[in-house]
């Protein structure tokens, strides 16, 4: 067995196109521990902890390593090579006069981009953010681990200019219908959105179009804009944006924890505002999304529950949650730690998680290893996970899943977080989830109580 190491100048993917590309190679029985990623100094040591020797670079280049047999390695290459040449490189054509855009503020000038999407590493983000804005457009950061201080500028720097920034770390929004990052498929109506949280957007939708609602816009916050630390400056912003839109009737406020300091400030905005704001709480976000629709003129009932064709037998024992949504496992552990059941929820797209590896919306790998795990295991009475749906999520979730929870004996319970017209066809995801013997619920405050009560 021999290793390959090499860094390529002058070649960028995004990160998840090349988790994703690192999880195939991984299938290939030649090639073995791959990683294909940029050589940023997180990407770099966790190569070298893998044993790899990674010379040193810029960390703007590509790393590609892999172990394999000693007559293997050129078409191992080749097999890598393919795969990157199918991803989408970084250069964009204006499509008119053949000009290849080199920067991201270029782009946007030659564009007339009103938003800029950046998915880059998270070092490497602000400056690309400041860049977006400094052209006139609104960023949206779906990248992560960016310092507190750099978000703080450039919110600051945005909003002197009026522009919003929304993100970092921020994994769904939806401006006049079109989705970026995580989003479902809702048509067009009078409500908005400002989320702290993307999964907790995506249960708002789902409840939303079930109850003939439509959305028209989501702003995403990001996870720190409603600290003290930042001072809700892009919700402030956000929130007189959708309240300035006269096809707007009702605002909702998709929150985590707030700062004092945050609320007393987003209270006197909201005061201000012509159009009613409904503060929707993690903590449930099936009340609070009744109560936004009611405000819209719309009824949340009948929410769907799919049951399996037979009961799983009861066994005393802990309730294990196993989420992809990080706000979706804080309102599961929640409920569960109000009714004093006994549990362990964890959220699998936390950074513990997640670094080296793509975001369990994307790939159900970690969350089939923890699944496996629990056929034996008798200190476990019952299971309870979270399917999210639409653009950016996995094709076929349930599909992947489905084998995994035939193999539990105790009772599974799901949370499929999805509309009518998701591409994943939510119906059909949920017949694949009872047929392997799940009890499946569009609310993950009611699969959770279920899973309790069970």
């Amino acid at each position: 067995m021999i290793q390959h190491v090499e860094l390529r100048e002058g070649f960028y993917r995004d990160s998840v196109t090349l988790m994703l590309l690192t999880r195939t190679l991984s299938q290939d029985p030649n090639i073995q521990e791959p990683i294909v990623a940029m050589a940023t100094s997180l990407n770099v040591e966790l190569a070298r902890a893998a044993g790899y020797e990674v010379p040193e670079g810029s960390h703007n280049e590509l790393l590609i390593a892999f172990r394999s047999q000693e007559n293997s390695p050129v078409r191992c290459l080749e097999v890598i090579d393919d795969l990157l040449n199918q991803s989408p490189a970084l250069n964009v054509s204006d499509g008119k006069t053949g000009r290849t855009a080199t920067s991201l503020g270029r782009l946007v000038k030659d564009s007339n981009a009103a938003v800029a999407l950046i998915s880059v590493p998270g070092e490497h983000a602000a400056y690309q953010a400041i860049e977006a804005i400094e052209a006139g457009a609104h960023p949206v950061i779906f990248s992560d681990n960016m310092s507190l201080e750099s978000e703080l500028t450039l919110k600051k720097l945005a909003e002197s200019l009026g522009l919003l920034v929304m993100g970092p770390d921020c994994g769904t929004v939806m401006l006049d219908g079109v989705g970026l990052g995580f989003t479902n498929v809702i048509p067009s109506g009078p409500i908005g959105l400002v989320s702290a949280s993307g999964t907790g957007a995506q249960q708002v939708l789902a409840l939303c179009d079930h109850a003939g609602a439509g959305v028209r816009h989501v702003v995403g916050l990001g996870g720190r804009d409603l600290t003290d630390d930042i001072g809700g400056i892009s919700a402030q912003l956000g929130l007189s944006m959708l309240d300035a839109d006269p096809s707007i009737e009702v605002i909702g406020l998709v929150a985590k924890e707030i700062g004092q300091k945050t609320n007393n400030v987003l209270s006197d905005v909201v005061s201000k505002l012509s159009t009613p704001v409904v503060r929707i709480p993690i903590e449930n976000l099936t009340s609070g999304s009744a109560e936004l629709l009611e405000v819209a003129g719309f009824e949340l009932l009948d929410l769907p529950l799919w049951r399996p064709a037979e009961k799983r037998p009861k066994r005393t024992g802990r309730l294990v949650g196993l989420f992809s949504g990080g706000t979706l496992a804080l309102e599961a552990q929640t409920i569960a730690d109000a009714a004093e059941c006994e549990s362990e929820i964890l959220d699998l797209g936390a950074d513990e998680y997640t670094v080296g590896r793509p975001h369990p919306m994307i790939d159900n790998s970690l969350r089939l290893e923890r699944l496996g795990a629990l056929v034996d295991d008798v200190s476990v009475g019952t299971v309870l996970i979270d399917v999210v749906l639409g653009h950016g999520a996995a094709d076929d979730p349930a599909g992947e899943l489905q084998d995994a929870i035939r193999d539990i004996s105790v009772p599974v319970f799901v949370s499929l977080i999805g509309t009518g017209g998701d591409p994943q066809n939510r119906d059909l995801q949920a017949n694949l989830l009872t047929e392997a013997g799940a009890e499946v619920h569009l609310s993950n405050a009611n699969a959770t109580r279920a899973a309790v009560a069970r």
